[in-house]
């Protein structure tokens, strides 16, 4: 496993690589730019560790550098600065769609390094593109799905379909784990989001059969978006199956809405003129939040858990929610609000008036052939599933943030 160092002190660099190689792993340090881009090569390093502060440059910009290459490898930033300067870089690096590990203050804890780098050098790699691909054509990929309800009246109002890799090795994987390597490679990750999309398919042919019929909404990466054929691709899919377009809804994560927005229109705008609706997910936790609203024809609005899940306890937190709703509510689109878990914070949800509500007090995430069973319970007033399922998913993927969506 290799290990680089990007730091201007060359002491702190030569320090990195001593405990780097004392944990096992082949490390090198760099001090500019130009050494750390030549470094990086053909087979980038499993783990990069960059400083904030660089001299003729700056962590923000490496950064950006390595998003636009499509690094997938983990990062643990470190500065001397302003400790919100830290914690802000580490939200930009996440928002880039990076995999930050750690982010530690200067002057750096031996010890603190050690723990990180031991846990980072037993962390299995053995994903690639390849694999994705072989578990595409392997079938070791699955959907499970989230209820997103309402409650005055109980109401589902769709499901979510969430992408899961059952590993003939590592067992069960979250989209988390293999995305960014799927993103690295554009015909990887368009085989991937058209696997997921026939599945979704397939899987709302099998609930109409039960007598469910139910929207399906869908992760959509942003690479799938630069391809002007994607809103046709897609529509002959739903025709090849049956599928009414207004029965799919692609969800874009707010962060993916703020790149290139001329062509993510042109995109976007042709998805909905064939009838489908578009979320933007993860509102609030992006930069370009109102002018993606403004510019891109998306029908509903996904609250970001990040505000939800403290929304009883924390007066900012209700703030935002109840201007995203109020904002929704004039832009005439619905509202979701993601990650309810509490009775109280559903019932505080619908007296701010969102639309519905997604999270473990309704359902976790599940195989679709449970569907119909935790429906038929929940309409009746039954004990939600959440509390019963077998499934031993513990979670859901976020965003794809990022990115941990598919």
């Amino acid at each position: 496993m290799r290990l680089l160092v990007f730091d201007d002190d060359a002491a702190i660099g030569r320090l990195v690589v001593r405990l780097a190689v004392l944990a096992g792993l082949n490390a090198e340090a760099v001090t500019d730019a130009a050494a750390f881009e030549r470094s990086l090569g053909a087979t980038p390093p499993d783990i990069i560790v960059l400083d904030l502060q660089l001299g003729g440059t700056d962590g923000v910009e490496q950064l950006r550098f390595l998003a636009a290459r499509r690094y997938t490898g983990s990062i643990i930033v470190m500065s001397g600065f302003d400790p919100r300067v830290l914690e802000a870089t580490s939200t930009v690096a996440r928002n880039l769609g990076l995999n930050i590990v750690a982010a530690l203050p200067k002057p750096i804890r031996v010890t603190s390094l050690e723990q990180i780098l031991e846990q980072q050098r037993s962390v299995p790699r053995p994903l690639s593109a390849e694999g994705v691909l072989a578990a595409i054509r392997n079938n070791e990929l699955v959907l499970e799905y989230q209820p997103i309800v309402s409650r005055h009246p109980r109401t589902l109002k769709k499901l979510e379909a969430l992408l899961r890799w059952d590993h003939p090795t590592l067992g069960r994987v979250l989209p988390g784990e293999f995305l960014p390597i799927a993103e690295a490679d554009k015909d990887v990750i368009d085989k991937l989001t058209d696997w997921v999309i026939g599945a979704a398919v397939q899987a709302w042919g099998l609930l109409r059969e039960r007598g469910v019929s139910t929207p399906i909404a869908v992760n959509v990466s942003t690479l799938n978006l630069h391809d002007l054929a994607f809103p046709d691709r897609i529509a002959s899919r739903l025709a090849d199956g049956g599928m009414p377009a207004s029965q799919l809804c692609l969800e874009i994560t707010e962060t993916a809405a703020s790149l290139d927005a001329a062509r993510m229109m042109d995109v976007l705008t042709r998805v909905r003129l064939k009838g489908m609706q578009i979320a933007i997910d993860d509102f609030g936790t992006g930069y370009s939040s109102l002018k993606a609203l403004r510019q891109l024809p998306f029908s509903e609005v996904k609250i970001d858990q990040s505000f939800v899940s403290d929304m009883t306890t924390s007066s900012d937190s209700r703030a935002i929610v109840k201007s995203i709703v109020d904002l929704a509510v004039n832009m005439e689109m619905e509202t979701i609000a993601e990650g309810v878990e509490t009775e109280e914070t559903a019932r505080m949800l619908e007296q701010f008036n969102v639309d519905a509500l997604q999270g473990f007090l309704f359902a976790r995430s599940m195989p679709i052939d449970d569907v119909p069973a935790w429906l038929a319970m929940w309409m009746k007033g039954g004990k939600p599933a959440s509390t019963q399922t077998t499934s031993s998913v513990l979670s859901f993927a976020m965003d794809v943030r990022a990115r941990d969506r598919g």
